[in-house]
């Protein structure tokens, strides 16, 4: 019995070994399945992740600018739905910045994938220019247009470039209207570039201004050619006679060359001889201007002398008018350079920059013909300084602003500007001097009508106390477009189909002041036609110290009644020039009507300013230009009533005509 039970207890301990090893093995073999499927899992995951990233033809961004745009990465999981995705951010990214015809393509993305993970190759076309082409120019050479963009076939187009490209055209005297348009070439899968210009007409004929007023005239007859043989050089020779009342009849010859660009280059080269009021000067001029906003540098150099008659104004005892009291012979040596550095981008930039100024002046009384306060000194000033700046750039397309039917940039940025400069008898001045020049400069635009500007320049010489200083600031604002009639006309398209009478109204503000410290017996301020008070003498007032308000309502007509004078005229002009060009001749004849008054007061040390005494007047008259053709200026016929003459009657009539500049 005994050897039964321990035979049973050996029976029983060796099913328990066995269903212990049983157990054992099936854990072990339970194990070896669980590693060996998350090994799988393990390797599967491995070849879906991202192990290199390689971006190429990004030229204008760095790869990190890029990637960063990207929610897929480098050791992230491969998902093509992601990908799309940041393929769509990138090209996002590059238009919002002016590039329009970048891309990232699907079948340009190289995805390689090994048993190690996933390798990325993402190819971004940012829009290669690969033809340019130019319409509109039948005069001006191809390359004088094409050298002018700032681009050329095989650089990646930018929005930008083409915006600044229009601008600099349409800044040319010899183009009247410039549009840049662009196309994608889906077969060379490259951007194309069309360039139309329309041209000003600017033939080599006399040039005739009988610019007559009451106070004498004067008879101009030039020939200026603003576009020689169709390269883009300016020259311009004219002869004119001054009459004044109190002065003798002058004569004077003028002559002028301006060239562009020369040998290819931006430097830019002026010439002149110029025989005016005061006497004869010729001038040169060397100038590398920041012909773009990418532009790093700029430069200027100048040489001039003028040499002719100075004359003091003041009002003779027992009389009600300015005359010359004193007249001296000058002569006025001049030479200036500077360089300046610009650093920033296209709307924010800083500079810096060096300059050196020599101005020699030397006065000889010739005659004198009442007791006065003249005393012009003599002078030998040699002056180097330091100029350092902020300007914030952006422009604003208008019209009938300053010009008569073409397109205007109207600079709506600031600019900001200081100099310090230092005389010293160690390279020749005269004696040691400082000068200190803050200039500013804004304009800015209210919604599609309202545009101003203002200017403020402060001069100042000193030593140990501040010698003398020169206030100058002036302030514009234009209401343009009051009742949104729109272009009425445009240089490329002319008059609008509108009616039988069409407009566009302008309303202008413009405020200036002159303001001279300790300058006493050397320069004086004049008030009077000269300088923005119509209806009044050239010379009418003399002091220290003036500030002008001009108020003119502007209406530009247009509409079929002006298209058939421009009609008319464009026939006449085309029989006239029919023997030497065998197309038609449209001038593009603008005209407005024009109703103003103005404000002026001067004063000085003994005459200190009454806002009770102003100098007032009244006026209306015509204004018009022909707007496509260059260098045509814009002919006036104005009449004006003082209100505050000193002389009777108070109110009499003045009438002006000639040509002018600006509207």
């Amino acid at each position: 019995m005994a050897g039964l039970r321990y035979v049973a207890r050996s029976f029983w301990a060796l099913c328990l070994i066995v269903l212990f090893s049983i157990s054992v093995q099936v854990e072990i073999s339970s194990e070896t399945v669980d590693t060996a499927k998350r090994k799988r899992i393990a390797l599967k995951d491995e070849a879906n992740t991202v192990r290199s990233i390689v971006i190429s033809g990004n030229q204008s961004f760095s790869e990190q600018e890029i990637r960063a745009l990207m929610q897929t990465d480098v050791w992230s999981v491969y998902d093509k739905t992601v990908l799309k995705s940041d393929l769509e951010a990138i090209t996002r990214f590059y238009r919002k910045n002016g590039y329009l015809f970048a891309r990232v393509d699907e079948e340009q993305i190289s995805v390689k994938q090994f048993a190690d993970g996933v390798y990325l190759g993402i190819e971004v076309d940012e829009g290669i220019i690969g033809e340019i082409t130019l319409s509109g120019n039948e005069k001006t050479k191809k390359d004088v247009v094409l050298r002018e963009l700032l681009f050329v076939v095989g650089d990646i187009y930018v929005e930008a470039d083409k915006e600044e490209s229009e601008q600099i055209l349409r800044d040319k005297s010899y183009i009247g209207a410039a549009r840049i348009e662009t196309f994608w070439n889906t077969k060379a899968n490259t951007v194309t570039v069309h360039v139309n210009i329309t041209e000003l007409w600017s033939p080599p004929v006399p040039s005739f201004d009988p610019a007559l007023n009451s106070q004498g005239g004067t008879f101009l007859l030039g020939i200026r050619e603003s576009n020689v043989f169709g390269s883009g050089h300016d020259t311009e020779v004219r002869y004119q006679r001054i009459s004044e009342i109190g002065e003798k009849t002058k004569s004077l010859l003028t002559w002028k060359y301006r060239m562009p660009r020369v040998f290819s280059s931006h430097w830019n080269f002026d010439g002149a001889y110029i025989q005016k009021r005061e006497g004869d000067s010729w001038g040169v001029v060397l100038e590398r201007p920041q012909y773009t906003l990418k532009s790093r540098w700029s430069a200027r150099f100048s040489l001039s002398e003028t040499t002719g008659d100075f004359a003091w104004y003041e009002m003779i005892p027992l009389s009600d008018r300015l005359e010359a009291t004193d007249r001296f012979e000058v002569n006025l040596q001049g030479a200036a350079g500077r360089i300046r550095r610009y650093f920033g981008d296209r709307e924010r930039q800083n500079y810096i920059g060096i300059w050196a100024t020599s101005r020699r002046s030397k006065y000889e009384l010739i005659e004198k013909r009442y007791a006065s306060m003249a005393e012009p000194s003599n002078r030998d000033i040699k002056m180097i300084g330091v100029t350092v700046g902020r300007k914030r750039v952006t422009y604003y397309k208008t019209r009938f602003i300053r010009r008569m039917g073409r397109e205007e940039d109207f600079f709506a940025g600031s600019e900001y500007a200081f100099s310090l400069g230092q005389a010293s008898p160690l390279y020749g001045s005269d004696k040691t001097e400082t000068y200190a020049n803050l200039i500013s400069r804004s304009g800015w635009t209210g919604g599609n009508h309202i545009l101003g500007t203002i200017l403020i320049d402060i001069g100042t010489y000193f030593t140990t106390r501040i010698e003398r200083s020169i206030i100058q600031t002036q302030t514009s604002w234009y209401y343009t477009d009051v009742f949104n009639t729109g272009d009425i006309y445009t240089v490329d398209k002319g008059f609008r189909k509108n009616g039988f009478f069409d407009f566009h109204q302008t309303f202008v503000a413009e405020f200036k002041t002159e303001m001279l410290f300790g300058w006493r017996g050397e320069s004086q301020v004049m008030l009077g036609a000269f300088n923005g008070l119509r209806g009044y003498d050239y010379r009418q007032f003399n002091g220290e110290k003036m500030m002008v308000l001009r108020l003119e309502s502007r209406t530009v007509c247009g509409g079929t009644l002006f298209r058939k004078f421009d009609d008319g005229i464009e026939a006449v002009a085309t029989f006239i020039a029919k023997p030497f060009i065998k197309r038609s001749v449209n001038l593009g004849l603008v005209i407005s009507a024009t109703a103003f008054t103005d404000i002026g007061y001067i004063w000085n040390g003994h005459h200190t300013f009454s806002l009770a005494e102003p100098k007032r007047s009244v006026g209306f008259g015509l204004r018009g230009g022909f707007a496509k053709v260059s260098n045509a200026g814009i002919f006036r016929v104005e009449f004006a009533f003082p209100l505050d003459a000193p002389s009777e009657p108070a109110f009499k009539q003045m009438i002006f005509w000639g040509i002018e500049r600006t509207f």
